[in-house]
């Protein structure tokens, strides 16, 4: 079994980042990315792998916090999440370094916003793929995922469990490659290329993205700095019940949740590994955290705003610049706008379970 990391020499530039993360490295990533596929449609032409995403001005939300701010729409990739930037990465530095060919089969474990990418990244390049999700896992998402042509087995009850199966699987294959969610520098470089596109498109002071494993942030704010960027602030966002980085943050030393209890499933990492909070905890200006229902009452803002369903695991980055306006006011702020994985039901549910009648802004922003 192979895992999906780059090489082992570190780089000057990089000296300082664990994992061996280097300006060459994600320029590496985004040219990987931008090679095509062919997508089997009738007319059977070609499509970029990963493709930026777009970038939009908030009206309302620059009002709110008196400032300018921006949404990095990361929810519209295929498979509605960012995941696709890592997974399609993993898959094609593997490729380069074993001579032009790609694994035999590639095995991960997530029943969120990653498995989702290792599978439509592995049906593009045309690697057969089994993604091990816990029993837990709703039906209609494995439905998804089997919808891209992954094997989808069913392990154990939390993701520990799943990974750990996948590991395993990955292990006695021939040929075979395990993608890890968020903690190998292959996938935190193709997630990193998000501030590739941030810095042609933009100067801004302050980078705000929610914290699963970490690997979103980890590569965001890596990428600015081996650029020579040391300005830029970034804040890392997670909700009340799956907050390790802020935890850890207090602490002073990585911390383990016992269990995850809050409804963004898709930040549910009980906590993260030594190097992604060493890059986390130089790098980031501050943690914040935000309660469910207030990540709720953002999504159900944005959408009246902005048009667009997001998940709790985006919107909680909406719901920490509203509750803290003071450190956004008179700046330049982008929102990395992570994912759309959630369904009309799960937001009418929790708008009971919170009592959120309508957008809670109307009162105080037009």
């Amino acid at each position: 079994m192979k895992t999906a990391s780059s090489s082992s020499s570190v780089s000057a530039e990089a000296a300082e980042l664990p994992l061996g993360l280097s300006w060459s490295g994600f320029k590496a990533a985004r040219r990987r990315l931008n090679g095509s596929f062919e997508k089997g449609d009738a007319a059977g032409s070609a499509h970029t792998l990963v493709g930026p995403a777009p970038i939009k001005y908030s009206r309302w939300l620059s009002q709110a916090v008196g400032g300018s701010v921006w949404l990095k729409l990361e929810c519209l990739h295929e498979g509605g999440s960012f995941k696709l930037r890592g997974a399609t990465h993993a898959l094609l530095a593997h490729r380069d370094r074993h001579h032009g060919r790609l694994p035999l089969r590639v095995y991960t474990a997530s029943g969120g916003n990653h498995g989702l990418g290792v599978a439509i990244a592995a049906q593009r390049l045309g690697v057969p793929c089994t993604i091990v999700l816990p029993t837990n896992t709703p039906q209609h998402r494995c439905k998804v995922i089997a919808s891209y042509g992954a094997e989808v087995k069913l392990i154990g009850d939390v993701w520990d469990s799943a990974n750990a199966e996948a590991v395993r699987m990955a292990s006695e294959a021939k040929d075979a490659l395990y993608i890890h969610p968020f903690a190998e520098t292959d996938v935190i470089l193709g997630q990193g290329t998000i501030a590739m596109e941030l810095l042609e498109q933009m100067n801004v002071d302050n980078v705000v993205a929610s914290v699963g494993g970490g690997g979103l942030m980890s590569g965001i704010a890596s990428c600015y700095r081996v650029k020579g960027d040391t300005q830029t602030k970034f804040y890392a966002v997670e909700t009340e019940g799956a907050d390790w980085f802020y935890q850890s943050s207090e602490a002073g030393q990585l911390v383990t949740l016992p269990t995850i209890t809050s409804i963004a499933k898709t930040l549910g990492a009980k906590s993260s590994t030594p190097e992604v909070y060493q890059i986390l905890s130089r790098n980031v200006e501050r943690a914040l955290r935000v309660s469910d229902k207030e990540a709720v009452e953002a999504l159900v803002s944005f959408l009246d705003r902005e048009k667009l369903l997001v998940e709790p695991a985006a919107a909680c980055v909406v719901a920490a610049v509203l509750k803290n306006p003071d450190l956004f006011a008179g700046k330049s702020t982008v929102l990395i706008v992570c994912g759309s994985n959630t369904t009309l039901d799960e937001v009418s549910l929790w708008r009971q379970q919170f009592n959120i009648a309508a957008d809670p802004t109307t009162k105080t922003t037009p």
